[in-house]
Parts: structure tokens; sequence; C-alpha cells
């Protein structure tokens, strides 16, 4: 080639290179388990100034493995560094900062150190005292690391905090540390709950300030009755046991106490929540004054349920609301009006969860929302403009909406403008919100937005910018109907070059809890993007919601009850056959794979409805209800003397003998939720009755089955396993 020619080639190659697209890439399981390059980085520790003209916020340093505080101004969007991570020195040493909260004045700022879990919810860490004005920093219970439930007053004096199952304050104008409870031990929590509280009510700070900051509301556990379950640790030359206080199905659970302490004199009164002992008490709040106390009272089956109110000083109480429900009560929080004695709170009563207005006497003032759809959860309440915010389903039982509606009942209006799944932080006078929300296609993305949902400015826009390098395929719903006419909704994954004239694999996705949503129009993270993988390996991914799950009012929620697997397993079933009607599935290669609530569903499938699913994979299962814990189970399954038949039907140990596929069943031998004890007794049975099951245990894993290199080892042994045999 003559070189005149070869240097015009070169040009036009040179010019015409940048615009080849770039070849994607296949996801990696090292991309979503062993690397950071898909996770989304939303705005994190927002708190709202007082003033609400502006927020602050955390953001990581050049340090990587520190936390800088800024200040985001509402009016012009200008941030700004308020305090630098490398001015957190204590006694040489820097502090890893995890979160903060201000005082109400501005000047101190309460520092949380290095976290260390404990249950799901209950943390563990130091905590320190920065003076914004003299950066001095002191720390709280002389840097002792397992400080818990730490938080300021209202007024911005003291400090709070529970270590060694006990109560204490700090005054911060002397840094003087006073008790508040003396009598805690390893039976004796006060201020913290048990397992089984934190668990299943979904709480782990059990202390209230009072409004006007003079009082502590607390509760107190004796669980010296409770039986104990041993969670063992080989990985010593001589195994070490740790004792678990853990009521499981038909036990006795801890006897609770409600007090109320004084700050001054330290006395406690004890609140009157009647003399049997046999009952729950899931939330208290305090009222718009200190002299009054609400106690949310449940009974062990746990359909009955009395909103309390109790006099802080004397402990007398009566019962002002009472609600019941056929099956179950889901726990509901309450917002008391500052400025009038009334009450909004939230029930099922007419067959979907909305909200009523009513007063401290117990007088229904006015139901606030209606119709054939629910209310997911209160927000909060401008008084000025007689208006209450929450979140719902109204336009769909897959979205998480905001919605306000005025105390008169009247102007229901969706604010939050994007269909998908929203959570609002309000600014105190509820002029603005910070908006984090997401779709099933869009990253979590951090919004500013005037109350009315106008949009101020994006935060951050939640880009992944590693998505561009591969082809990204997310889920498409569904409603499909099953040969019984009920209409349910899923959802399909399916490869990114799908051809309907092939025929395809099917991995299932299930969990089918009581009140649960797997389908719904939110971001999915690490396992949908496992999901992808698959597609990528040539499955197609399908989930649906079977009855008893939540989004669709009571009697469908209802459904679950005395049975969990009745209608888990038939739906799942009527799955399947709707699967097997598409002409790009191939029916004979369904596979199913779950975790928790989801590995029960999972083995239920392999040995109820054999002739549908070829392969499982279950993730820490529970296999027989009896194993587990007394307020979950008897929530959705009632007393086991009432219900005998409910809890064979259910149990797993009895159906193993329908086993025909594979099946592989992982567990953690640390998880302190669903005891590997049910793994080692379905495989027992299947033992006696010579059916082949595979295992893998994880020494020492939590129910989450993580920790250093285990999510990517877990998700290669379930990858590798469907690959084999699916």
């Amino acid at each position: 080639m003559h070189i005149k020619n070869i240097i015009t080639f070169l040009t036009i190659l040179l010019f015409v290179s940048p615009i080849i697209p770039q070849q994607k890439q296949p996801l990696t399981l090292n991309d979503i388990f062993a690397s950071n390059v898909l996770r989304t980085t939303p705005i994190r520790n927002i708190q709202w100034r007082p003033d609400s003209k502006a927020f602050t916020f955390t953001k990581r340093n050049s340090d990587k493995n520190f936390l800088d505080i800024y200040k985001h101004n509402i009016k012009t969007g200008h941030e700004s560094m308020l305090i630098s991570g490398s001015e957190l020195v204590y006694k040489s040493e820097r502090i890893k900062m995890s979160s903060y909260s201000w005082t109400a004045d501005g000047i101190f700022l309460l520092i949380e150190g290095p976290v260390k879990s404990i249950w799901r919810h209950s943390t563990q860490a130091p905590f320190y005292l920065l003076n914004v004005n003299t950066k001095q920093i002191s720390a709280l219970a002389n840097n002792n690391p397992h400080l818990r439930n730490v938080k300021l007053s209202p007024d911005g004096k003291y400090v709070g905090f529970v270590r060694d199952h006990n109560i204490f304050v700090v005054d911060l104008s002397t840094g003087k540390e006073k008790a508040i409870t003396n009598n805690g031990t390893d039976n004796i929590l006060n201020g913290e709950f048990d397992w089984v509280y934190e668990e299943e009510f979904g709480l782990a700070d059990a202390w209230r300030w009072s409004p006007d900051s003079k009082k502590i509301a607390y509760w107190q556990f004796d669980q010296t009755r409770v039986k104990e379950f041993n969670l063992i640790d080989e990985m010593y030359p001589y195994n070490k046991v740790f004792d678990l206080k853990y009521p499981k199905v038909g036990e006795q659970n801890a006897i609770v106490k409600i007090g109320v302490a004084e700050i001054e004199t330290g006395n406690t009164t004890w609140m009157d929540i009647g003399k049997n002992e046999d009952i729950y008490i899931p939330r208290i709040f305090w009222t718009n004054s200190s002299s009054t106390l609400s106690l949310l009272r449940l009974n062990r089956h746990q359909n009955y349920l009395e909103i309390i109110m109790a006099n802080s000083s004397s402990g007398k109480s009566k019962v002002i609301i009472t609600d019941k429900d056929s099956a179950w009560i889901d726990i509901i929080d309450l917002i008391f009006l500052k400025s009038k004695d009334q009450i909004i709170l939230t029930s099922e009563k007419s067959g979907y969860r909305h909200a009523y207005l009513y007063d401290y006497s117990g007088k229904l003032i006015k139901q606030l929302t209606s119709g054939e759809w629910e209310i997911s959860e209160l927000a909060c309440v401008v008084e000025e403009k007689n208006v209450l915010f929450f979140y719902g389903k109204k336009d769909s039982p897959i979205e998480e909406n905001i919605y306000y509606v005025n105390l008169n009942g009247k102007d229901l209006k969706r604010i939050s403008k994007n269909n998908g799944w929203h959570s609002a932080i309000f600014s105190p006078d509820k002029k603005f919100y910070v908006d984090y929300y997401s779709n099933a296609v869009t990253p979590t993305t951090t919004i500013l937005n005037n109350s009315d949902g106008t949009e101020v400015r994006v935060l951050n826009s939640g880009k992944i910018l590693a998505l561009d390098n591969h082809n990204m395929v997310y889920p498409s719903f569904v409603k499909y109907r099953t040969t019984d006419g009920t209409e349910l909704n899923g959802y399909f994954i399916k490869p990114y070059n799908f051809n309907p004239k092939k025929k395809y694999p099917v991995l299932v996705y299930g969990y089918g809890g009581p009140g649960s949503q797997m389908v719904v129009d939110r971001w999915g993270g690490e396992r949908t993007f496992w999901h992808q993988y698959m597609t990528e390996q040539g499955y197609i991914i399908f989930c649906t919601d079977n009855r008893g799950t939540g989004g669709r009012g009571k009697a469908f929620k209802n459904l679950s009850y005395l049975d969990l697997s009745k209608w888990s397993v038939r739906d799942q079933t009527e799955g399947a056959k709707y699967l097997a009607t598409l002409p790009y599935v191939d029916k004979n290669r369904i596979g199913f794979w779950g975790w928790s609530g989801g590995g029960y569903l999972t083995i239920a499938m392999l040995t109820r409805a054999a002739d549908y699913f070829k392969t499982g994979v279950a993730v820490a299962p529970v296999s027989d209800f009896k194993l587990y814990d007394a307020i979950w189970t008897e929530r959705y399954m009632g007393l086991t003397n009432e219900n005998i038949d409910g809890y064979k039907n259910a149990n797993l140990n009895n159906t193993a003998n329908g086993l025909k596929g594979k099946l592989l069943i992982i567990h953690g031998s640390g998880d302190d939720n669903v005891h590997y004890q049910n793994t080692l007794q379905f495989i027992n049975k299947c033992i006696e009755i010579n059916k082949q099951v595979d295992m893998f245990i994880y020494p020492n894993r939590a129910h989450s089955i993580s920790g250093g290199n285990t999510r990517l080892h877990l998700f290669t042994k379930i990858t590798d396993y469907f690959l084999r045999n699916l």
C-alpha cells in the first residue's frame, strides 16, 4: 500500500474509532458480591436544622474510611463542609464516625463511633460529644464501646444511653453521669428489648424522652423464665456455647413492665398494664403532654389491640380505643397532635388499612381515608394546615407513593410525581422533604422537593456508572389469573437477547409470607443483579406474590392464617402452571429458590409440588414452625393447642416423602433467628425415609449469611447448583 494511502487510512481510523460502541461485558459474581461498583450511593445521615433552612449530611473524605459533615443550603443549593472528619480526634486517635445528631441549639454534636451489630436492629458503639464552638471532644462513659440506644433530650441538655442493661443520663453542662436504673442483669433488661421483641416488633430502642425532657419512659423485661437456645461456635479446639433467651412457639415470654422515671429524683413509677403477664406491649408513645403516656397492649393471640392512656406520675391507666381482627392485628404507629388532644391512627377494620382521627376519650372524630386500597405508614402532620402526610398504595399495590389528606377527610392528593417507591425525610416546618426514590429500572435517587411534591433540585442522581458496561435487563411486571380466577401480580426478568421462539428454563424466586411483597416497583440491588447474571446464563427469572401476601387488603392477607403453606404452595403451583402455558418456557426445567420464609417455601414446592419444580435451593429455611419464635409464629398460625392440624400441615418434615427433584439446603450455624436445627431435623427425616438432599453449612454465619467473602461463596454455590441441575 502506498505510504500516502496508509496515512489517509490511519487518519480516518483515528476519527472513526471513538464512535465505535464499546463492547458490553457480561456481569460477574465478583462484580456483584466482591466489589462496590454496582452499589448505589444515596446521600446519608441527613439531619434537618431546626429552622428548616438547611440540612446536614455526610460524605466520605479523601481518607475513604472517614466521614465529613456537610451543610446544604435549601435556598441556594450551596454545599459547604461543616465539620471535617480530620477534626474528630479523641486522645490522639481518629474517631471513625458512623452517624451523628445535633442538639436543638446546634452547640453539641453527638457522634456515634464504629458500630457493632448485636441482633437485626440493635447495635452498640462508643459515643462522643463535640462542642461545635470550642471543638472540644469528650467521650461518653469513658469511651465505652458497648453503649446502646443513645439519644439527646428534646431540650438538648442531656444525653441518655443504655449500658450493662441499665439506663443512664449525662448532664451536658457538667458532664455528670446519673443512673436511672440500677437493677439490670442478663435477665433484667432496662431500655433495651429482648431478642424476640426486637425481631418481631421491629424496634431496638426501648426508652423514650418525655416532651419536657424531665422524664424517661422505658420497657423493662424480666426474661428469667424464658428458655435458652444454645448457639455453638465450633471454630475452637473446644467449642463455645452462647445461651440465647429465645421463646419458641407455646413457651413463656419475658415479663414486661413499663416504667416512667423522673430525671431529677431517679424514681420510677410503674404504669398499670393489667395483671395478665401473658401479653405484649409493642409500642409506647408520649402524648402532647409529659403527664400522659400512651401504650399499645396486645393479647397473646395478637388479634385484640388496646390503646391505653396512662398518667405518668401515678401510673393509673384506662383503655380508650380497641381494635380486633378474625386473624391478627399488625402493629400500628400513632401520631399525637401537639395543639389538640387528638390522635391519628391506622386500622384495617374496614378491610383495608386507613387513617382515623380520634380524641383522647376514644371518640371517633373522622375517618380520614377510605377505599379499596391501603395506607402503608403514617408520615407526619402539619397542624397549621390540618394536613396528614402518609405513604400508600392508592395508585398501585406494587408502588409506595406519598399522599396528603385534609384532617376533615377531604382533598386527598398524591404528591410523589414519579411512579415507584418513595421514602421521605420532612423538614421540621414540613415545607420540604428529601425523597429517596427508585423504581425497578431506576437506582435510588435523592431529590429535594417542596411539600406539594414539586422538585427543588436533584441532590444525588443515583447513577451507577458501571451499568453502562453491561446489557442490563430489568423486571417487567405482569398480572395473570389462577385457575380459580384470582388475579396475581408477578414479574419476569428475561435474557437481553431473548428469543420468543426458544425454550428457556425458568428460575422462580419466592417468599410468600403473610403481608410480604416481593413484586414491587423498587430498585432491587444485589439479588436483582444476581438474577440478571442468571439470565446471562440462559434462564428466565419469575416471581409472584401468592394469596396471603400484602398490599391488597386484609381479606387477601388473612388467607395465610392458621396454615402458612396452604395458599403459598397452591399459588406458586399456579404460577408454574401459568409458566407452562407460555411458548418460550421449558416446563420441565422450572426451579425455585428463596431465603428464610422463601427457603421454607422452596422446600414446600419441592415436596408438595414436585411435579412442577425440578430443582430448588433453600437458604436458611424454617422446616417446622414449632421451632420458630412465639411472637411471629403465633401471630399467623395461632396457638399450638388450638391449631394442631395447621401446624401439622405446615410441617415440612411431614411432606419430605414427596421430594423428587434436586434440593440444596444452605444454613448458617450461627443463625439466631431461624436456628439451623430446622435444616438438621429435615435432613434427619430425609435420612429416615431415604431421600437424598444436598446441604451446606456456613460456620457461625447468622441469618443473613454474610461477612467477608461469604456472599460471593454463597452465590457461587447457588449458581453452580442450578447450572448443574436445572
